[in-house]
């Protein structure tokens, strides 16, 4: 079964879709709707992948950020009413966003959508169209690459002169060219070896903490897999007990966060499951995925498992455009 035809196509569309954030005036618009001061992200499902690593680069710039899933804004919300809120979703339609902007009562309330005409949009102060261009595959790809990519873009841009958007561009060149060559047989040939595994656990640090969680939910959408996102550090606090032979772990790779990686990729080969890499090469298993400038590593990242979970999908006989129980927004 070759299903998933959207998926693939989308997912192959990313480059093109950076290049336009590029050369567009949304990266300053956003930066300057977000400003320095306190900031909540919000968003559901891949959206609060996004959420947790936009709230993560403005930390690490100094600026007071959290992210909040949506559908636990009614049960935690106290300490962010009236706070400026950045709402991400696709649709721009989904009921869990919509209903914690009841409660949460922003006094500035900024979209990042890639549907403006919706009724996040409507509801938004100021909207930032992330235009990714039509994405109909249930696994979102474009959307969450477009999202991530406009945020860290934004952040490294609030409080200082424009950022040079060349390196972005160099990120999607690289990764188109990547896109033609062999380096895609080698994610196929892995994902097929992980679509046999009980169970799979995604490993990362840093940034690499949220994009674990965004790959294992991709995994359970277009395979239907058994599969969990951890920060690589905690994964040794209890979950580490889990591993053994049935099991696959994907660690993310580089250079700041190998050595915290480093400790659950040896426990599982102890336990003797499957280890595979994306990012940098580590103790011998070589790296998954394009090589881009370092800025822009999670938009390797990110399409590097947006493939393993379409090609395991294809393993396992899963059309992913379509998963069963799933719709593209939930109203």
């Amino acid at each position: 079964m070759n299903g998933g035809t959207s998926f693939e196509t989308e997912i192959r569309e990313q480059p093109t879709v950076w290049r336009a954030i590029a050369g567009s005036d949304r990266v300053q618009r956003l930066a300057d709707a977000i400003g320095s001061g306190e900031v909540l992200l919000l968003g559901s499902g891949s959206s609060l992948s996004i959420a947790q690593v936009g709230a993560l680069a403005l930390r690490q710039r100094g600026i007071h950020a959290h992210a909040l899933a949506a559908t636990e804004a009614r049960y935690d919300h106290a300490a962010y009413r009236r706070a400026l809120v950045v709402a991400i979703s696709q649709s721009g339609e989904s009921r869990d966003l919509l209903d914690a902007l009841d409660v949460l009562l922003p006094t500035q309330l900024v979209a990042l959508t890639n549907t403006v005409e919706s009724p996040l949009g409507a509801r938004a102060n100021v909207v930032i169209d992330i235009g990714a261009g039509q994405e109909t595959a249930v696994p979102a790809s474009k959307s969450v690459s477009a999202s991530v990519a406009l945020l860290l873009f934004a952040v490294a841009s609030i409080g200082a002169a424009a950022c040079d958007p060349f390196l972005l561009r160099v990120a999607a060149d690289v990764t188109e060219t990547w896109l033609a060559s062999d380096g895609v047989d080698r994610v196929r040939e892995a994902a097929e070896r992980i679509a046999r595994r009980r169970s799979i656990v995604y490993v990362g640090s840093g940034f690499g903490a949220p994009i674990a969680n965004e790959l294992a939910l991709k995994l359970r959408e277009a395979a239907y897999l058994s599969a969990d996102g951890f920060a690589a550090g905690e994964f040794q606090h209890g979950s580490s007990a889990m591993l053994d032979a049935s099991f696959a772990m994907v660690g993310i790779v580089d250079d700041a966060t190998r050595e915290v990686v480093r400790r659950p990729l040896e426990a599982a080969e102890i336990a003797e499951s499957a280890r595979f890499v994306i990012g940098d090469e580590f103790d011998g298993i070589t790296g998954l995925g394009p090589r881009v400038p370092e800025a822009w590593k999670t938009l390797a990242w990110l399409i590097t498992g947006q493939l393993i979970a379409l090609f395991a999908g294809r393993a396992r006989g899963i059309d992913s455009d379509a998963p069963r129980g799933l719709v593209k927004a939930i109203r």
